[in-house]
């Protein structure tokens, strides 16, 4: 058994939180740790093992045997544990950054089969890669499972789906997850189902789920879910795979309230199939939809849910788009390790009191440090980021490493600017590091995804770094290289900007850049954004964005959740007031940038 903060240890279990006013670091590697909403608040809520005893596994045998006993709260150490995981009653299972449940090559990863009272959080669930055969699901929900919150986890590749929710299950949440594909998967690249037959009528009356801040990503075909009989809350959700044909499909005596999501290039946000039975309600409420090339209007009026629940307003691009970009940070299995110095940032003032959020500190063991450059040419310090995935069981296996977003692995950036972010997807591997940036700039695990971003130091030498990104934990690890180039400041980088701009926006593209208090450090100036020649700074509790024209765009502040905070018209010298401590999204035009403040 290991813990060494029992506080940590009721928050994990019951996903309450503590209500403390610190901030994080700007490069936290972590993700807020937001609270439990939905249809798994109901029917008398879901506490998992809260109350229960702890252990820490780090070997696939307890693993099992723990999980499918229940009455506990399981924290699973980072490494590859190959399924299947039946899980019982009264459970918590919590992953450190790195642990990974692979599906075999039949049966499912994990397995809920009239489990009650379950939570299971920050965790990636790899299947065996989908293919049009008859299987099972990576992550199944299945045969009257009850009270179950799904939160933080990113399952990609599932043989017959990623996470399936069947047989009269009730009272699920799915939240902040990721669902995707890679090129592991041929066919049949359906991502969820709830309610797996239209003559399965014993589900009437049950399958209440709500799925919130989730994102299907890029592979993702159909199914966003596909709902038969089921009451299902689909709210403030992002939908950009480029590969779907429909996201959310209704089929016979499906109730869905699909309410204030993002759906970005799509073919289609909702497909109605009347071909098995009427369906009940579809009710498109207040969504974003940009591209997306076959509207549908809905049909009946939805259920009310019996929960309250703050949802972001998405409509307008620019509030659309902070809560894709908040979703595309944060979504997947990056929530801070058990024990971690963690600290906690209020929600904004716009959202209810349970929306309060926890963060992990720089001080985790799973932030990056900072070590000498080997370069000649340049003398200041280059930094390597290692996950803490890289302890624990190896992968059988030769890792890959694909890049994603739109910043350039070999990209120009002034002194005091954020590079263009940029992250390389990792497969058959448990993290990475990398070595040789600039001061300032640095890599972290997020998920599956192995991100490159930061500002370049003021005082950085100008000159090129040349990086190597590679895997840990794989039997052949893999390797990418690029080059940072920094310019003095004043000059003009060959990239026309240091922040995601759209339309081709980066894959969780946001510069972080702190501002701390004027009250320490006077109004400093930390961050050009190049793209608008700006600066920002902080006096107080105010953000102070500096050279800009009254030709630019509003400016518009968001909290971590993409809701939006304030807006002011652009001039030479705008001020937000900020209502408190902690982090936030600037949205100047077509930029995005986090701030934190202090």
């Amino acid at each position: 058994m290991e813990m060494k903060n029992a506080k940590w240890s009721k928050m994990l279990a019951a996903g309450v939180v503590l209500g403390a006013t610190l901030v994080t670091s700007s490069f936290a590697v972590t993700s807020p740790d937001f609270p439990m909403a939905g249809f798994a608040t109901q029917n008398g809520g879901t506490t998992g093992g809260k109350g229960y005893s702890e252990v820490t596994v780090d070997n696939v045998n307890d693993l099992k045997s723990y999980a499918k006993a229940g009455n506990k709260i399981i924290y699973v150490k980072p490494g590859t544990y190959m399924g299947p995981v039946e899980v019982g009653s009264n459970v918590t299972i919590y992953g450190y950054q790195g642990a990974i449940i692979a599906q075999p090559t039949t049966g499912s990863a994990m397995k809920l089969s009239g489990s009650t009272n379950v939570i299971i959080r920050n965790l990636k669930f790899k299947g065996v890669g989908a293919h049009d055969d008859d299987d099972e699901d990576c992550l199944q929900v299945n045969h009257e499972s009850k009270n179950v919150w799904i939160d933080h986890v990113d399952v990609y590749d599932g043989h017959d789906g990623n996470l399936d929710i069947t047989n009269a299950s009730d009272y699920v949440t799915i939240s902040w997850t990721k669902f995707s594909y890679t090129s592991a998967s041929t066919g049949h690249q359906f991502s969820n189902l709830i309610g797996n037959s239209k003559t399965k009528t014993s589900d009437r009356g049950h399958l209440n789920v709500t799925i919130h801040h989730t994102w299907w990503a890029d592979g993702v075909v159909e199914r966003m879910p596909r709902v038969r009989f089921g009451k299902v809350h689909v709210a403030n959700n992002l939908f950009d795979s480029k590969n779907a044909s429909y996201c959310v499909r209704a089929a016979i005596e499906a109730d869905i309230r699909i309410e204030r999501n993002v759906f970005i290039g799509v073919q289609k946000a909702l497909d109605l199939y009347t071909s098995d039975g009427a369906i009940t309600a579809a009710q498109m409420i207040e969504n974003y939809e940009e591209n997306v090339k076959k509207p549908q209007a809905g049909t009946g009026t939805a259920f009310k849910p019996s929960y309250s629940m703050s949802l972001t307003d998405v409509s307008t691009q620019a509030k659309a788009y902070a809560l894709r970009d908040s979703i595309k940070l944060y979504a997947g299995a990056t929530l801070p390790d058990p024990g971690s110095s963690s600290v906690v940032t209020p929600a904004s003032s716009s959202s209810a009191k349970s929306s309060s959020s926890v963060a992990s500190s720089s001080s985790a063991k799973s932030s990056s440090s900072v070590a000498p450059a080997s370069s000649s040419s340049a003398k200041s310090s280059s930094s390597v980021a290692k996950s803490s995935s890289s302890q624990g069981q190896a992968v059988s296996g030769t890792a890959t490493l694909t890049k994603h977003g739109s910043g350039s692995a070999n990209q120009e950036v002034a002194q005091g600017a954020a590079i263009t972010d940029f992250y390389y997807t990792i497969a058959v591997a448990t993290g990475a590091t990398v070595t040789g940036l600039p001061q300032g700039v640095t890599g972290t695990l997020k998920g599956s995804d192995f991100y490159i971003s930061g500002t370049v130091g003021s005082n950085v030498a100008p000159g090129a770094y040349s990086f190597t990104v590679t895997t840990t934990g794989a039997t052949t690890n893999a390797s990418k290289s690029g080059t940072i180039t920094v310019v003095a400041s004043g000059t003009a980088p060959a990239s026309s900007s240091s922040a995601s701009k759209d339309p081709e926006p980066a894959e969780g593209s946001s510069s972080s850049m702190e501002l701390p208090n004027s009250s320490e450090s006077g109004t400093t100036i930390l961050s050009q954004v190049v793209g608008v020649h700006a600066n920002l700074s902080v006096e107080g509790r105010t953000v102070v964005v500096h050279g800009i024209s009254q030709n630019t765009a509003p400016i518009y502040l968001f909290d971590q959740q993409g809701r939006l905070v304030a807006k002011s018209l652009a001039s030479e010298n705008c001020s937000i007031a900020v209502p408190r401590a902690g982090t936030y999204l600037v949205r100047i035009g077509h930029e995005t940038h986090r701030i934190i403040v202090r």
